[in-house]
């Protein structure tokens, strides 16, 4: 699913991003570096970090609300498909 950011960001290569794709099917693994993030903020940041493929380090510099909006976008697809 396609999700354009607020606020684009600029990766430490130079790189833009202003629209990422948020996948829709995650494996174990995703859900192993999630669950062994330190708190719930951490939690967060790790999920939207698989979701979109960048690393945490991209995500923490994200608008918030762009972080937000892709956590609830990807919480669904992650379990059972309740949000």
């Amino acid at each position: 699913m396609e999700y354009k950011l607020k606020t684009p960001i600029t990766k430490v290569d130079g790189e833009k991003i202003e629209v990422v794709e948020v996948k829709e099917s995650f494996t174990g693994r995703d859900v192993r570096a999630i669950g062994n993030s330190d708190g719930q903020g951490s939690a967060v940041i790790a999920l939207v970090s698989c979701a979109i493929g960048v690393t945490t380090n991209t995500v923490l510099n994200m608008d918030s609300r762009d972080v937000n909006a892709i956590r609830k976008i990807a919480e669904p697809f992650l379990a059972d498909g309740e949000g």
